[in-house]
């Protein structure tokens, strides 16, 4: 979708953002931009944010500093398509299916992806920076919002596998709100101690269920 189709300001927006690097159809072309992501990821986990440029970038990679500038005019348009990377690992995390008898009711199943959602970004350096931390720009920020509501859509197949969620308000939307609060909280973490500790993650699933809480009861049916 380009960003004069685009059905609201968020969705132009992210548009914009996406439409900041190339990304390819063939496939020697998607192995090479894969690849330079993969560099681009460990640049930014072992040099941090500004230590490096895209010239590093090619020569840590292997290939021609024109191959990179063909795909990405700029590091923060590998930041973004990194970010959207991100979000869909986030959202594989969701989909992951979770065994009946771990979940007695939904906080079960919230508290199950946030915390494996923590230790994927405490193991990933690169996640930590460009998500909650001082690699977050507006361009990543608009990625990451779409990127959001993908990761709430898997979140609430998830739920629906076991209960029958209300319809109204849709749960889809709430649950892109609770992430928010997720990464407002996991930011704060991040700040104080380079990471999601366990005692922040905790308060991160009470907030996030206490405002779901005023949309469900704690019980839902079970689906059948």
């Amino acid at each position: 979708m380009t960003a004069s189709k685009a059905q609201n300001p968020v969705e132009a927006q992210t548009a914009e953002a996406t439409s900041l690097y190339r990304r390819p159809s063939q496939a020697r072309g998607v192995q090479k931009f894969e690849k330079i992501l993969d560099t681009v990821d460990h640049l930014l986990a072992t040099r941090g944010i500004e230590s490096f440029s895209l010239y590093d970038v090619a020569e840590e990679a292997g290939v021609a500093s024109g191959s990179v500038y063909h795909f990405f005019p700029n590091l923060e348009a590998a930041f973004v398509a990194l970010v959207e990377r991100y979000d869909i690992l986030f959202a594989e995390i969701c989909s992951r299916p979770i065994a009946g008898d771990l979940v007695s009711n939904w906080e079960d199943i919230l508290n199950t992806h946030f915390e494996t959602s923590r230790r994927y970004i405490n193991e990933h350096p690169a996640a930590m920076l460009l998500i909650i931390g001082p690699g977050r720009s507006w361009a990543s920020r608009q990625a990451d919002t779409l990127g959001d509501t993908e990761i709430a859509r898997a979140m609430v197949a998830s739920y629906s596998e076991h209960f029958v969620l209300p319809e109204y308000p849709r749960p889809e939307i709430l649950l892109t709100y609770a992430i928010r609060i997720l990464e407002a909280l996991w930011e704060l973490s991040f700040q104080q101690h380079g990471q999601v500790t366990e005692e922040l993650s905790v308060e991160t699933s009470r907030a996030a269920i206490a405002y779901l809480s005023l949309y469900w009861p704690r019980f839902l049916p079970r689906a059948r």
